[in-house]
Order: C-alpha cells, then sequence, then structure tokens
C-alpha cells in the first residue's frame, strides 16, 4: 500500500472512531428518556457493524489499486461527515439535565422534524458501508449492460439510461417538472457550445448551477436522443472515480472489470477517441487542488501530487461537449481553456418569487407580496436559501414574516444551518446555506489563508461597493481578492477599484466569527481601516471619497469597541464623518456623531488636549446651528467659549471657533463681541496660512460682512476691495479666486444700493457653484435666493416671485431650513410691495411655522418674523390680530432686548397706530409718547400720528405744543404741523396767534381741503427691512 494512502486511511478511520464513538454515546442518551424514533435505534444497532467494516477494510487494503485505495480513504470521510451531521442532529434532541419542561417539549418536536433527514443520512451510511466492502473484497463481477429506472436514488443500484434504444443517459436525477427561468443561462450555454466544446458555469455555493446543468442535460437528450449523457461528480476524488467506473460499465468497455487496469485512463481515452455523440457533465468541481495538485496543493489530501483529475478528461473533439459546473472561477477558466466561464448570477425578483412560491406551495393571491418581497431581498435572491426558507417554513408551521425576522437576529445561524432535504441535489452536496459557505470558506483558509483574513474583514463593512482604496494596507490584498472572486464570494464594479459581498456571505462570516469569539477584533480593524483612509480636511475634492466612505462608516460606526485605541479611531472618525454631515446639511445625524466624539475624548484624554478643543468645537456649532430656543444658543455659546479657551493659538480649532462665535455674536445683537471674534478668526488664519491664503480671504470676507451689517459700511467694503487685491496672489483654485472676486463685488454693490450690478454678480455666481457643487447644495441654493432678492429690490416683482418658489421647491427637504425661511420671506415681501396683502399673509404665517419648528417662540428671529405678521395684519386691516401680536412682541423684546431698542420702539409705535385705527386715541396717545420719551431723536412721523391722537380727543393744548415740535423736526411735515397748530389755537381761544400761523401756512401756497383731510390719518411706520446677506444663515464650507 502507498505510504502517503495509508496514513491519509488511518487518520480517516481514528477520526470516523472518534465522532461515531460520541454518536454512540448520544444515542444512548436519547434511549434512556424513553421511546425514541425508530431510526435512531437502528443507528444504535449499527454503529458497532459500521466500525467493524472500517478496521476490516484497513486491513485488507494492500493489494488493492491506488484508486481504490484513494476511494477508500474518501468514503471513509464520508462516513465522518455522515456521522458527524448525526451528532449534530442528536446534540439539538437529547434531553439534558436541567431543560424545562417547555425545551423538552421542543426537543421532542424537533427529534420528529429530523427524523426524516436521519433516515437519509443512515442510508447513506449503509450504502458506504457496501461500497467499502465492494473496494476491498469483491471483484467487481462483469455483467451486461442493462437500462434501469432512475427514479431511485441509491450508489448500489445501476443508474438510469435515458431511452429505450439509443445513446446512455445517465443523470442521476429527474427532472424538475416546475422548472423556473435561468433562460439566459441555458441560451449562453448553447450558444457557447456552438464555438467550443468545453463551457463552465460558476458561481457561489447554492446559486443554483447544478439544477440548470441538470435543465441543460433534459433539454439536450430531446435534442439529440442519439447522443449520451454522463453525469460525474466532480466533488471528491472517489466519487469521480465511481462515476467513470459506471460509465465503463454501461458502456461496456473492455477491460472495465479488471481490477489491475485503471478505470481513469479506460473511461478518459474512449471519451476522447469515439465517434459517438455525448455530452459530459462534471458538476461540482470546486476543489481546485483535486485537477492541479502540482500547483494548488496546500495539505495532505487523496490524490498523489503526480496525478491530477483534469488529465482524465477528455481531449476537445467535434460532437463531444463538457459542461462544467464550479464555484471557484479558476476552476472554471482553466478547464474551460478558450471558453470564458458563464457566470450564474441569484435569480431575479420575479423568478425567485415563482422559485418560492413554487416550493412553498401557496397561491400568489393568498400571501402578502411586501413580506415576500422583504424575504427574497433579506435572502437576495439566492435559490438554495429560498428553497431552504421554504421547506422549514412548511415544517415548522410559521409565517414569512417570522422566518424574515428570525433572520434577521439571533436564530439566523440556527435557519440557515437548517439541513434541506431535497432529491434534486447530490446527497453529498451540502444542502444548507449555512454549510454550503461554509465548504468555500474552508477550502479559501486552507488555499490561502490571507484571502479567508480578508473575508473576514470585509464582511465588517457595509457589503456593498467596497472601494479598493480602503484596502490598500491589507497584506496580498491583489491576490486575495482573486480567490475571493474565483469563489464567487465577492464580485468587482467598476474595473475592479469597488467590491462587493452577497447578503448571506457576509452574514455567514459574521455569525462564523460571533461564535469564534473574534468579531470584536475584526470590528476594530475594519475600523482601523476606514479611519485611516478617511479624509482629515473635507473640501470639495474630497466629497467624492467621503460619499464613497459613508456607507462603511455607518457600519462601523455603529460597532461598540472596548479598547482606548479603538475608542479612539472612533472617535476621530464621528468627528470628520460629522464634518462631511455637514457639508451635506444632514445636521442631526452630524449633531449625534459630534456628541458621542465629544464624549469619548472627554473620557480618554486630559482638559488641554486639542482634539477635546475641536470635538468641543464641533459639537458647539451644530448645537448653534440647530438650536431651537435661547438656552440651546446659551449652551452652544458656552460650548464654543470652551473650545476657544483650551484651543491653542494660532490653530484651525482657534479660527474655527472664533467664526462660529461671530456668527453667534452677531444673531444676539452682541456687535462688541461679533466684531472682535470675526477679527480674530481671520487673523488667526492670517497667522497660520499667510495673508494671501484662502482660508484667510474667506475670513475676511466674513468679517468685512460683519462689518457692514453692523453699520460700518466703508470699513466692509474697504476690506472686501482689499480681498479683489489679494486674490490674484492667492494660493487658492482659480474657481475660489473668481467665487472671492465676485462675492466682494457683490457685497459692495449691495451696500451701495446697486441692486442691478449684485444681480449680475449673484447670477455668475450661481453658475461657478453649480460647476462646483451641485445644483441642491447650500451654497448654490443660497446665491441663487441671494439673485432673486436683487431683482425684487429692482421692483421686478413677479420674477422674484417665480424664482423664489422655484428655490422653494428645490429646498424643500433641505436640512438649511433658512433657505426655505428666506425664500418664503422674499415671496412675502413681493406680495407686499404689490399690496396683496391677503396672499402675504400666507407666506408670512408659513414663514412664522418654519422659525417656530426650528427655533421654538423664544428666539429674536421668530419674534421678527412675528413683527412681520403683525404689520401684514395692519396693512390688511385685521387690527385686533395685529394688536395680539405687537403686545406680545413688546412684551419679549422689553424683557430680552430693552424697552428701548429701537426694535422694542417701533413696535409700540405701530400698536399705536393699531388703535387709532380702532378710534382707540387715548391708549394711542400712551403709546405714542412712551415712545417719545424712550427716544431722544423721535421721528417726524410718530409726531404726526400723537398729533392725529390729540386731535380726534379734542386735547387741543398738547396738541399746540406738538405740532410745533413736528415743524421743527421734519420740512416734509411743515404743511400739516401749521395746520394742526392753527386748529389748536382757534379751539383755545388765541386767535392772534391763530392768524399769524394761518397767514404763513397760505403763504406756503397749501394743497386743497381734500388733500388736507389726509393729514388726519395716521402714518405707518416702514417696513422692518432684514438684509438676508449669503453667508451668514449656514455653516462653512470650503470652497477651494
Amino acid at each position: 500500500m502507498d505510504p502517503i494512502c495509508a496514513i491519509g486511511l488511518a487518520s480517516a478511520v481514528v477520526t470516523l472512531i472518534d465522532v461515531a464513538t460520541k454518536v454512540a454515546k448520544r444515542v444512548k442518551e436519547l434511549s434512556e428518556t424513553g421511546d425514541i424514533p425508530d431510526v435512531f435505534r437502528d443507528i444504535k444497532t449499527r454503529l458497532p457493524l459500521i466500525l467493524s467494516v472500517v478496521a476490516r477494510t484497513q486491513n485488507e487494503t494492500q493489494n488493492l489499486s491506488l484508486e481504490a485505495q484513494e476511494s477508500i480513504e474518501e468514503v471513509v470521510r464520508q462516513c465522518s461527515e455522515q456521522a458527524a451531521q448525526l451528532h449534530e442532529i442528536l446534540k439539538k434532541v437529547v434531553v439534558v439535565q436541567g431543560d424545562s419542561r417547555l425545551k423538552k417539549t421542543v426537543k421532542a418536536g424537533v427529534s420528529l422534524v429530523e427524523e426524516k433527514r436521519v433516515q437519509r443520512i443512515a442510508a447513506g451510511l449503509r450504502d458506504n458501508v457496501q461500497l467499502l466492502t465492494f473496494l476491498s473484497v469483491a471483484p467487481v463481477e462483469k455483467k451486461e449492460p442493462k437500462l434501469v429506472s432512475f427514479s431511485v436514488r441509491k450508489n448500489s443500484v445501476p443508474l438510469p439510461s435515458y431511452a429505450s434504444a439509443t445513446g446512455l443517459f445517465i443523470v442521476p436525477f429527474a427532472r424538475d417538472e416546475h422548472f423556473i427561468g435561468r433562460s439566459s443561462s441555458l441560451q449562453s450555454i448553447t450558444k457557447s457550445f456552438e464555438s467550443q466544446n468545453r463551457v463552465a458555469i460558476a458561481g457561489m455555493g447554492g446559486v443554483g448551477k447544478s439544477q440548470i446543468a441538470i435543465e441543460y442535460c433534459y433539454r439536450y437528450k430531446e435534442a439529440k436522443p442519439d447522443a449520451h449523457v454522463f453525469w460525474v461528480y466532480g466533488g471528491s476524488i472517489a466519487r469521480f472515480y465511481q462515476a467513470y467506473k459506471r460509465i465503463a460499465q454501461q458502456l461496456d468497455l473492455p477491460g472495465w472489470d479488471d481490477p489491475e487496469g485503471s478505470i481513469l485512463e479506460l473511461v478518459s481515452s474512449w471519451l476522447s477517441s469515439t465517434q459517438d455523440v455525448y455530452l459530459l457533465v462534471i458538476d461540482n468541481a470546486d476543489n481546485i487542488e483535486h485537477w492541479w495538485p502540482g500547483k494548488y496543493k496546500s495539505g495532505a489530501s487523496l490524490d498523489d501530487p503526480s496525478k491530477d483529475l483534469s488529465k482524465y478528461l477528455p481531449s476537445e473533439r467535434e460532437d463531444s461537449y463538457l459542461l462544467i459546473t464550479t464555484r471557484d472561477n479558476r476552476v472554471a477558466s482553466r478547464l474551460a481553456r478558450t471558453g470564458k466561464p458563464i457566470p450564474v448570477q441569484p435569480m431575479s425578483e420575479v423568478e425567485a418569487s415563482s422559485l418560492f412560491l413554487s416550493k412553498l406551495g401557496y397561491e400568489r393571491s393568498s400571501i402578502d407580496e411586501g413580506e415576500v418581497h422583504a424575504l427574497l431581498k433579506e435572502l437576495d435572491h439566492l435559490p438554495l436559501a429560498l428553497s431552504q426558507a421554504a421547506a422549514f417554513i412548511q415544517e415548522n408551521g410559521i409565517s414569512i414574516a417570522e422566518y424574515t425576522a428570525a433572520l434577521q437576529g439571533k436564530e439566523a445561524e440556527e435557519f440557515l444551518q437548517e439541513e434541506l432535504d431535497d432529491a434534486r441535489r447530490d446527497e453529498d452536496s451540502i444542502n444548507s446555506v449555512y454549510r454550503t459557505l461554509k465548504l468555500s470558506y474552508d477550502q479559501i483558509k486552507k488555499q490561502k489563508p490571507r484571502a479567508a483574513e480578508l473575508l473576514c474583514l470585509l464582511a465588517m463593512l457595509d457589503r456593498q461597493s467596497i472601494p479598493k482604496t480602503l484596502l490598500k494596507h491589507v497584506l496580498e490584498v491583489t491576490t486575495s481578492l482573486g480567490v475571493l472572486q474565483a469563489f464567487n464570494l465577492v464580485t468587482s464594479r467598476a474595473g475592479q477599484q469597488t467590491f462587493q459581498m452577497h447578503r448571506l456571505v457576509q452574514s455567514f462570516v459574521r455569525i462564523s466569527l460571533e461564535r469564534d469569539h473574534t468579531a470584536s477584533a475584526w470590528q476594530e480593524k475594519a475600523l482601523a481601516c476606514v479611519s485611516g483612509d478617511y479624509p482629515t480636511e473635507i473640501g470639495v475634492g474630497q466629497w467624492p471619497e467621503c460619499d464613497a466612505l459613508a456607507p462603511h462608516v455607518h457600519i462601523v460606526t455603529g460597532y461598540e469597541y472596548k479598547t482606548p485605541e479603538a475608542r479612539l479611531n472612533l472617535a476621530h472618525l464621528l468627528c470628520w464623518a460629522a464634518d462631511f454631515d455637514i457639508e451635506r446639511g444632514i445636521y442631526d445625524q452630524a449633531l449625534q456623531r459630534a456628541k458621542s466624539s465629544l464624549e469619548i475624548f472627554r473620557e480618554l484624554v486630559t482638559e488641554d488636549d486639542e482634539r477635546l478643543a475641536a470635538a468641543t468645537w464641533l459639537y458647539g456649532r451644530l448645537r448653534y446651528y440647530l438650536a431651537q430656543c435661547a438656552n440651546d444658543t446659551d449652551e452652544a455659546t458656552g460650548l464654543l467659549e470652551k473650545a476657544l479657551s483650551t484651543a491653542k493659538y494660532p490653530s484651525l480649532t482657534y479660527g474655527e471657533t472664533a467664526f462660529e462665535l461671530a456668527h453667534l455674536y452677531y444673531y444676539q445683537g452682541n456687535e462688541k463681541r461679533c466684531l472682535a471674534m470675526g477679527k480674530a478668526s481671520f487673523l488667526c488664519w492670517n497667522d497660520i496660512e499667510g495673508p494671501n491664503a484662502a482660508r484667510t480671504l474667506d475670513n475676511m470676507h466674513d468679517y468685512a460682512l460683519e462689518l457692514a451689517l453692523l453699520g460700518h459700511e466703508d470699513e466692509g467694503i474697504a476690506m472686501w476691495q482689499e480681498i479683489m487685491e489679494r486674490c490674484p496672489a492667492s494660493d487658492a483654485s482659480d474657481n475660489t479666486k473668481t467665487v472671492f472676486t465676485y462675492r466682494s463685488m457683490a457685497g459692495i454693490a449691495e451696500f451701495q444700493d446697486d441692486a442691478g450690478m449684485a444681480e449680475i454678480l449673484y447670477a455668475n455666481l450661481v453658475g461657478i457653484s453649480e460647476t462646483l457643487y451641485y445644483p441642491e447644495h447650500i451654497h448654490v441654493l443660497d446665491y441663487r435666493l441671494s439673485h432673486a432678492e436683487q431683482i425684487m429690490r429692482q421692483g421686478k416683482l413677479e420674477e422674484a416671485t417665480q424664482l423664489s418658489k422655484a428655490i422653494l421647491t428645490s429646498s424643500s427637504g433641505h436640512s438649511e431650513w433658512r433657505i426655505c425661511a428666506g425664500c418664503l420671506q422674499t415671496v412675502a415681501e413681493c406680495c407686499r410691495l404689490k399690496a396683496s396683502y391677503i396672499d402675504e399673509l400666507e407666506y408670512r404665517l408659513r414663514t412664522l411655522e418654519v422659525h417656530e419648528k426650528n427655533l421654538g417662540w423664544d428666539h429674536r428671529d421668530t419674534v421678527d418674523v412675528m413683527h412681520d405678521l403683525a404689520d401684514c395684519y395692519l396693512n390688511a386691516e385685521k387690527y385686533p390680530e395685529a394688536e395680539a401680536l405687537y403686545q406680545d412682541i413688546i412684551s419679549w423684546r422689553s424683557t430680552e432686548i430693552g424697552s428701548t431698542h429701537v426694535d422694542t420702539l417701533r413696535a409700540t409705535e405701530c400698536l399705536g397706530v393699531c388703535h387709532l385705527y380702532e378710534g382707540r386715541n387715548e391708549e394711542a396717545e400712551a403709546a405714542f409718547i412712551d415712545v417719545t420719551e424712550k427716544d431722544t431723536s423721535p421721528a417726524a412721523r410718530l409726531v404726526h400720528n400723537l398729533c392725529v391722537a390729540l386731535h380726534d380727543q379734542g386735547k387741543w393744548e398738547l396738541l399746540e405744543i406738538w405740532s410745533r415740535k413736528l415743524y421743527d423736526l421734519d420740512d416734509g411735515y411743515q404743511f400739516r404741523a401749521l395746520w394742526s397748530r392753527m386748529q389748536a389755537l382757534e379751539q383755545i381761544g388765541r386767535t392772534a396767534e391763530a392768524s399769524e400761523v394761518r397767514m404763513s401756512f397760505l403763504a406756503l401756497d397749501p394743497p386743497d381741503a381734500e388733500a388736507r383731510q389726509a393729514w388726519l390719518v395716521p402714518e405707518k411706520p416702514p417696513t422692518r427691512v432684514d438684509r438676508r446677506f449669503g453667508r451668514m444663515i449656514h455653516p462653512r464650507t470650503w470652497s477651494a
């Protein structure tokens, strides 16, 4: 006996004895619980006999041929696998001490469910024992070939022929009368055979390759009745040998029963030389070591290193066809030679649905299509998984939805390991998804351990669109990816630059790693890959990279990490990902990530660590962007001030924190702090990167804007002019320089009230930003809105309205709600200018709703919008509604910004006008007097309104006093001031003075009596105008 074979056989026998002993122990435990099914009792009786035959076989193999010796070892290994399956089943059904009544009942039910599977395994064991006896003792008795029924599926029974007279049909499977789909695969096989004699179909385990091959055999035989059709199982050397021997027997080849002859060479020679037409199928040619052991051998196996099965395949000739099924693309490519393998993918949605329902036996009308769709998606349309699911649902009486939910939970492993009893799959094929994938994984781990490690890493990422750049630090990544692709466990996209993994492959790997307690280690490695590849500074140029990594960031940031190193990696990644979320306007997600990052840094680093300052700044800015009320803004202010005090100067964190504080102080009305922070921000960048750097100029623009908005227009314009002078020497890109220049020119034009020029400049900014970003980006929307506002200021109200409504549609659902609010305000203002107050009212209400939702009632911006709404009510003559709002506005502003603030005084004056229109002159007088006492320079309009209130009440003495003040305040009010004073003097009997005033009045050529009646009508204060200018409404994003 060959020494290598002797060692292999001895090892196989030891393994079998060990497993069989465990099975015998489990069966004994089961029998002690009471009645057991007959099949388990039969196992208990036959196990000693099986071990005896194996031992005898080992002692009687010295005189056998090498092929027979190899076959014996393979059969013994098969017995071990069958015994191992029995052991796993018995672990599920044996009652142990401590089992509850419910658990005992469940195990009893499982034993009944598994009985059929045990019968099949037991029958396989018996057949293998007969085969061992046949191989080692009895020479094959020569007999005439005969035709037998192919419906019986046992190795010990001669296999069938297809027809009664011509060509043999040795296919050990009945045809599936309900074969579904796969027309493209079958057509591809037929078309390929038109130009080549060898065709290979390749795909992952369970995808349905063998079923396609079976159907093709029947179609081929129907088309060519005189042709032979042979089926050879290529998954093991022993079965390959047995199949060739069966072919030799059926063909009655000379020497087929000679124990000294080589069956493999005999059949191969006939196949290569015969003139008969035939189709030979090699099914499950998965183990590359069986075909080219010299190149791929990685350990002890049955084959002699000097031989390989590929030598025993027929040479190519006319009218001979070889169809190979394999899960290894390398095998497919080499065996098919010149032909390119035909890939077999999971089924389409329609095919998968039809297959599942046919296996389940349900009518389509009786099921929930949504539940079926969810299950198909979870199983990724894999035929074996669908058949397994249907069988499990039938046997266990559960619903489709329950099965789907179980796959997503902790029971996934149990469900995926469930064996499918399918007569149309080879008895040596693995009939569960889990064990099918494990077979591929074990082969990869044996052939190339690095590839198996890479599969573990990939399983911890998002399974789709895995960029190859993410794996640049992985050892042997190119060859490892090649192996994984060869086994169809991953597939490539976009010219081998991205990869994806089947959902069930990912599920299998994750379950396996969890079971081996190594999942957390691979999760940390996946995190290190993603965090190591993520850009630390994000501009437009990094967007594609960040987009590609986004799904993987979502996955790896969802794991729980224990080690400090991994948690710091997580904190860094959360910071960078939050920054990109801000770029995309996904503020809620950014806030959560920033908060988590800050919590980790607080836990793991010291108070003076720059990373803590950066995380505090990031979280503070997001709290500011999403502030709902004054308390939120105060908290954001505290966080940003904390970050500023901790950050080093000069640094990115210091410059960016100062920038955010400048904006925050602007909205809080703190002019001094706003300008101080704005200046600090651009000076910081000046010290870091120089006076002409892109970020220095960007921050200068913000400071110029703050100056102009706070009334320092000349200083702001001077700074914009300086930006334009510096731009040519800047390190910014040409596009960015253009943006800086146009933006500065637009600022100058707008603050010089040149709306026409500002319109042109904003139109140019829109065009540039659309090339830099995308149509719905915050910059594009912002410039479009500024463009619409300049059109409105030129009186082109319809055009401005249409543009604003278009922007409103584009920004619907955008996280930056202020764009939506700005559009609503612009449309409302256009309606006001057209005196369409009812239409204006609709948009004012919508604007208030947006502000209340995002800022709450207790916010200055919301109160300002309430004032706009109150003005609209006043113009629309809805005085009660206007009065109620003005009173609320005055109350809030008196408390928050002071009773003497210009906005508070304006609201008080508006309330007085509202009272005048309602005829409540005394209350109107009180409101106007209140304003005049608090305003050191009251407007002539205000004094005129007070005079109207005094006139209507007949308070002539006071009217005479205030009309004199009105005359001195504004030349435009001289007529009405003289007229009011004249009436007051006449009413109080000071006729001489009245006559003098009349003479002065007539000397000025006064208007007629009808026009003079308008002087008794109150004047409304001018509409409050807020300048909404560019970057003040949204977070910073670098345009470089």
